[in-house]
């Protein structure tokens, strides 16, 4: 029966890591969990590309150690051991978002609207409970049933192990393997997302966004999230302004960019004008984020705001000038710091 236990035990726990590391592999995905870790865990940016791809290394070889021992019965207290390492440390990571009141979905398993919450700290105690309860079973000599026969294959059962130095090395080799490859995949999307930058960048002439540079802003009337009324007529000085989706995957990669800049600006909150497209917890918590940097409004697709500054899609970024159009583009980079820029 003991045995029969540690068989689940060790299939859930695979599957559930390989399922999160296929979630933030992808290029969009891995870089919204990085983008998350300074925001959410507080982790310095510069250490936040060496972590996030951690977390997935140490997830695809935790599993990979799980799986191995469905055949191999004597490597399931290591791969027990590495679980319990991680999920502890992922139960831990959830409950410092929770108690900081952490909005932001953390994007630990890939695309996610939802925000840590205590669904998310019972889970991961859940898994926990599984992974020590089978550390401790495994380091005790019990073994899960094998896939080969309850016994384990010749050579395996028993005090006399001749077999395990060899399984280890090529178990070994094949990790560090994965990881190589898993780094180069890494690696490769990264390259790839900068071509395709600079090729959308180097368009000769790209469909505009919004109006264009010289353009005049329509007549528009809006209240932001702070309940304070914004006008044509409020847009004084230099303003910088972005239209954003909670929805749009680049608006997302987008936004570190526009808050960091935003931020920056020496006229404070009135030097930005940001405008959420959409409605909804998601489109809340993306105000949240850019509230501390900008005047915030939110408002459906196509709404008067919208409208006034001609925008087509998102994101949609600018630099105003009073109510003047200095540049608009959907690529903030290609947008200046400055009129005189």
């Amino acid at each position: 029966m003991t045995g029969a236990a540690l068989l689940v035990g060790q299939l859930v726990l695979a599957v559930t890591l390989a399922w999160s590391a296929s979630g933030k592999v992808r290029r969009v995905a891995h870089a919204a969990f990085r983008a998350s870790l300074p925001r959410t865990l507080g982790v310095p940016a510069g250490l936040a590309g060496p972590l996030a791809v951690g977390v997935v290394t140490a997830e695809v070889v935790t599993a990979v150690t799980l799986v191995a021992a469905l055949a191999v019965p004597a490597l399931a207290p290591t791969g027990y051991v590495l679980a319990a390492t991680l999920l502890g440390a992922f139960t831990a990571a959830v409950a410092v978002m929770i108690r900081r009141g952490v909005r932001e979905p953390c994007r630990c398993f890939g695309a996610t609207d939802d925000p840590p919450g205590p669904a998310h700290l019972a889970r991961n105690v859940g898994l926990t409970a599984v992974a020590v309860g089978g550390t401790v079973l495994t380091l005790g000599g019990a073994r899960p049933v094998s896939l080969t026969g309850t016994g384990g294959p010749p050579g395996w059962s028993g005090g006399e192990m001749p077999y395990l130095p060899l399984v280890l090395a090529l178990l070994t080799v094949v990790c560090l393997a994965n990881t190589v490859v898993l780094a180069v995949v890494l690696r490769q999307l990264r390259q790839q997302s900068a071509l395709l930058k600079v090729s959308i960048e180097g368009v000769a002439n790209p469909e505009p966004i919004m109006m264009v540079a010289g353009a005049t802003v329509g007549e528009f009337t809006a209240t932001t999230v702070d309940g304070a009324p914004v006008s044509r007529a409020d847009l004084r000085g230099e303003t910088l302004v972005a239209f954003v989706s909670p929805s749009c995957p680049a608006c997302a990669e987008s936004l570190p960019g526009f808050v960091a800049r935003a931020g920056a600006r020496p006229e404070g909150r009135e030097g930005a004008l940001a405008v959420v497209l959409g409605s909804g917890e998601a489109a809340d918590r993306l105000s949240e984020q850019l509230s501390p940097v900008a005047r915030v409004v939110v408002e459906p697709e196509r709404g008067p705001v919208s409208r006034a500054f001609g925008v087509d899609g998102y994101p949609a970024f600018g630099l105003l000038a009073g109510d003047t159009m200095v540049a608009s583009h959907f690529v903030l980079d290609r947008v200046p710091e400055t009129a005189a820029s």
